[in-house]
């Protein structure tokens, strides 16, 4: 901690100047004076620092027993916080050179934390490719070190990130608390303000939020918690925030700059602490960037009675180049769809402010919507370079998982009813108890049921089936029957009923998935060394095979370009960035050894090169939701890595949709 360093400072050069002591910690001179204070109050009883007019600061000791147990008890505390593996090294690193303000050299920093020189300049690597998310380097210069620079604004963002990812804490920090971010404000970690002041932020946010009526969701609410106390230790060592002109007059001029002028007033008299309005700009770009898409009805009409939401030209023309490309690639056409329209750009207009000044919101949702929603999620990637383009930088994963969520409930909306089916159930036990299974079936689907015809199994082969759909039966038929048949438990579950009413809207699965690949189409044990080399591959033995469909490689890497479509699974689905065939089609590569995929490093070592029909819609959607199954199922992509055959393939494919 930092009075800890004032201490030692001062022990080890007596009569040092105030200037000097700020240099070597790295402070202002206002800031040297609070450790100075914060650490009497820590020794009283043990020794007091002294500052002698017209010379520098001395410490007196009063008791050297405690004195020295009081360093051996720094020394045991600050072991146990010496990160350990690289992960936690660099998240060390990063906090750790975004708060210095001086130079510190390789040599130093690998003395702190017990590594050797090389070890250190592999994470500095990784630290510098995090840095430069937030447009942050590190500046090099012989003799002196390494230092972070830019901006003020981006050197906040960097680490109110770091907390939020809930990695280590910042150095030389005391730990606030120790919840996650699913409970109150106390999730904080490692923040340099006192737990007392934390609270005092808290209570003077809730009190003008309340007062002004202006919602914003727990994560939001936890978000400007952070970044109002990652604030409050910037000032405190004397950096500001540099909002001037024409960006300062245009943030004063909104609402929310008048709310977060109120609560940086209640900040002000609950810690006497002056917030010039450039911080108060900042506090206001917090609430300006408040998530607003997919509320209730209510809560979206309270957010537009207050003014908050204006949907410009700006970001009605986002949103128009995003259904476009989403009729590109897709051949979904929502250009029409109006609610699409108004959910995409209420959401866009604050998403808009959190990509101007890099701001991140986390989305606990995530995992669900890439796993249950995986065409919608699809379409928020595809669109993903469209805010590039717009905003200059890519959203995130998180942010994206709420694009995803407005395209789903689209797509919930464009299936509508499907056209209602004409049954035959099978029971084994004779005509009673198919009958009853009849009345389970129009009770559970009916929506989808038009006649319901029920038999026993020895009969099956006498029925006419010119107008029967699909046969339901709940023991293996003793004939071939020319209609596809699903084999169900008589007291079915929700979970099966749920896989019955798919069948019944979409068809049999296998067929839909199975009858997009080809043997031909199948390639195992590839050496390429390299993603574009996998991809050149593929694409070329596509058009080879097909002969319907050429140029896919430039159009592929495009796609790439815009979002990489690695799963994190060791699988990637590449697709080119428009539909380019009559039919959807699936080109298969699985490697010996992985290649790396992305930026993130993320490997990869089965692909599935999919090119979209041109034709799209409803039929793409049951393809999608069926194939992300098998995707997200670890074992059957184990499996079919390890054995690299096409009939383990089918077997997978098959078992999982039955």
């Amino acid at each position: 901690m930092r009075w800890e360093r004032v201490i030692k400072l001062i022990e080890e050069r007596p009569g040092i100047a105030p200037a000097d002591l700020a240099a070597c910690l790295g402070v202002s001179g206002r800031t040297v004076r609070s450790d100075v204070q914060r650490a009497n109050e820590r020794l009283t009883g043990i020794a007091h620092i002294e500052h002698r007019r017209g010379g520098g600061y001395t410490l007196t000791v009063e008791d050297g027993d405690r004195l020295a147990a009081l360093w051996a008890s720094s020394h045991a505390r600050n072991a146990k916080t010496v990160p350990s593996s690289p992960r936690e090294r660099i998240s060390y690193l990063v906090n750790d050179l975004v708060q210095r303000t001086t130079w510190v050299t390789l040599d130093e920093l690998a003395s702190t934390l017990f590594v050797s020189r090389g070890s250190l300049s592999a994470d500095i690597q990784r630290v510098e490719e995090i840095l430069d998310r937030f447009d942050l380097s590190i500046e090099r210069r012989p003799r002196y070190g390494m230092r972070v620079v830019g901006s003020e604004l981006n050197k906040r963002f960097c680490l109110a990130a770091s907390v939020m990812d809930g990695e280590l804490p910042m150095p030389e920090r005391a730990v606030v608390g120790a919840q996650d971010s699913k409970g109150d404000v106390s999730w904080l970690r490692a923040l340099g303000v006192r737990r007392e002041a934390l609270e005092r932020v808290e209570q003077s946010v809730k009190k003008v939020l309340d007062a002004a009526d202006f919602h914003i969701n727990v994560l939001v609410y936890h978000n400007l918690i952070t970044h109002i106390a990652i604030a409050l230790l910037r000032i405190e060592g004397g950096s500001y925030v540099p909002f001037e002109g024409e960006t300062l007059a245009n943030i004063i001029s909104t609402r929310e700059f008048q709310i977060a002028r109120e609560i940086a007033e209640e900040i002000e008299s609950r810690l006497e602490i002056e917030l010039p309005d450039a911080e108060i700009a900042y506090i206001a770009i917090h609430l300006a960037g408040k998530q607003t898409a997919f509320l209730s009805d209510q809560a979206s009409k309270d957010v537009e009675d207050t003014g908050g939401l204006v949907i410009s030209d700006e970001i009605w023309s986002v949103v128009t180049e995003m259904l476009d490309r989403i009729w590109d690639v897709f051949r979904f056409d929502f250009r029409s769809d109006l609610e699409l329209r108004m959910n995409l750009a209420r959401h866009i207009v604050p998403l808009s402010v959190r990509l101007r000044y890099h701001m991140d919101l986390k989305n606990p949702l995530l995992a669900d919507i890439t796993t249950r929603y995986p065409l919608a999620w699809s379409m928020a990637l595809e669109v993903s370079d469209v805010f590039k383009g717009a905003y200059g930088t890519v959203p995130s994963h998180d942010e994206m998982g709420y694009i995803a969520l407005a395209f789903a409930l689209a797509l919930e909306r464009s299936r509508g009813a499907a056209p209602r089916k004409n049954l035959l159930v099978v029971c084994a036990s004779g005509a009673g108890s198919a009958r009853l299974l009849e009345h389970r079936c129009r009770r559970e689907f009916g929506e989808f049921i038009d006649t319901v015809i029920s038999c026993d199994v020895m009969h099956v082969a006498d029925m006419d089936f010119t107008d029967i759909d699909y046969v339901f039966t709940t023991v293996p038929l003793p004939v071939s029957v020319p209609v596809p048949v699903r084999q169900v438990t008589f007291f079915f579950d929700s979970a099966e009923g749920e896989r019955m009413r798919d069948f019944l809207r979409n068809g049999p699965s296998d067929d839909r998935v199975l009858g997009a690949f080809s043997p031909t189409l199948f390639f195992s044990h590839l050496t390429c060394a390299s993603k574009h080399e996998v991809l050149g591959f593929l694409c070329e033995r596509a058009e080879a095979v097909r002969g319907d469909v050429s140029g896919l490689l430039p159009l592929v890497l495009k796609r790439e370009e815009a979002a990489p479509t690695s799963y994190g699974n060791g699988v990637a689905m590449p697709h080119p960035l428009e539909a380019v065939s009559d039919d959807t089609f699936v080109t298969v590569g699985l490697l010996d050894e992985p290649v790396v995929w992305d930026e993130r490093g993320t490997e990869v070592r089965a692909v599935f090169l999919i090119s979209f029909s041109r034709s799209g819609g409803a039929e793409l959607d049951a393809f999608f939701n069926s194939l992300a199954d098998f995707f997200v199922d670890d074992a059957a992509l184990a499996k079919l890595v390890d054995e690299q055959r096409w009939e383990t393939l089918v077997d997978l494919l098959t078992q999982l949709n039955e």
